[in-house]
């Protein structure tokens, strides 16, 4: 995502959600927040100086730990004389090193930021929440959009979803109404997705042209997005998706088929 201020709240949502399926406490979810929204806001603030770079943040859930990171194209990290009571270029370092079970800072000038970050789970994580990540899941092209969210298809799928364009609809003025209908929108696709989904990672890219959302779908297996508009039919009503979004079509990328929706305040 771009390094704007406001997608900081994007990553907390993301994050937010994961952290619910881990059933971990509220004082380890606000740990784990403030950890990463420092590591976020470093790249905000410093990375790019006066202009916008990408934002990536990357979240590994293994059986005994949960790990953060968060990385950046820009000036990298400035050398400078240590002092134990200066914060480096604003990162809070101190601020992260504290809340985190392990903690590593890599880059130099001119290369990025790497910062990684782990959080003990202490063997709360089960096989339910770990990745099943397949042989060349990291070829696919992600869909274009100007936020891009890949996440592994189960139980992570619709709560990381859902947290994420539920504030982004908020954000282009959905009422209340309207954010729970996005919401059903990202439930459904977590449901039916995966069964036409080619690899592990359910990827959607966002645009957010005035009072809408635009999402990408995929990569989908051939006629896959049609199947999924179908699958969201509930008895004898019009499919879900085709009821609570403006505007369907089925795109292409080099890794295979995209389901695009318009979704829309309702009226």
């Amino acid at each position: 995502m771009p390094s704007q201020p406001e997608n900081v709240a994007i990553v907390r949502q993301a994050l937010g959600g994961a952290i619910d399926v881990l059933d971990l406490s509220e004082s380890r979810l606000l740990d784990i927040n403030a950890a990463v929204s420092e590591a976020c806001n470093n790249v905000v603030v410093h990375a790019y100086g006066e202009q916008e770079g990408p934002l990536r943040v990357l979240l590994c859930i293994s059986d005994d730990e949960l790990e953060v990171i968060v990385t950046d194209d820009g000036v990298g990290i400035r050398p400078r004389h240590p002092d134990p009571d200066e914060e480096l270029q604003g990162l809070g370092l101190s601020l992260i090193q504290t809340l985190s079970d392990r903690v590593e800072f890599l880059g130099g000038i001119g290369e990025g930021t790497t910062v990684r970050m782990a959080f003990a789970l202490d063997g709360e994580a089960d096989e339910l929440w770990t990745s099943d990540v397949r042989a060349g899941d990291g070829d696919f092209d992600p869909p274009p959009g100007e936020l891009s969210v890949s996440v592994t298809a189960g139980a992570l799928a619709a709560p990381v979803l859902g947290r994420v364009i539920a504030m982004l609809a908020s954000r282009a003025g959905f009422s209340l109404e309207g954010v729970s209908e996005a919401q059903l929108v990202t439930d459904s696709l977590a449901a039916h997705v995966p069964r036409v989904l080619v690899g592990s990672q359910i990827m959607v890219g966002i645009d957010r042209p005035q009072g809408q959302l635009i999402m990408r779908v995929g990569p989908l297996q051939r006629d896959g997005a049609e199947k999924i508009l179908a699958a969201s039919a509930l008895g004898d009503l019009p499919p879900l998706l085709e009821r609570l979004t403006k505007e369907r079509r089925v795109e292409g990328n080099a890794s295979g088929e995209m389901l695009c929706l318009t979704l829309v305040n309702p009226d």
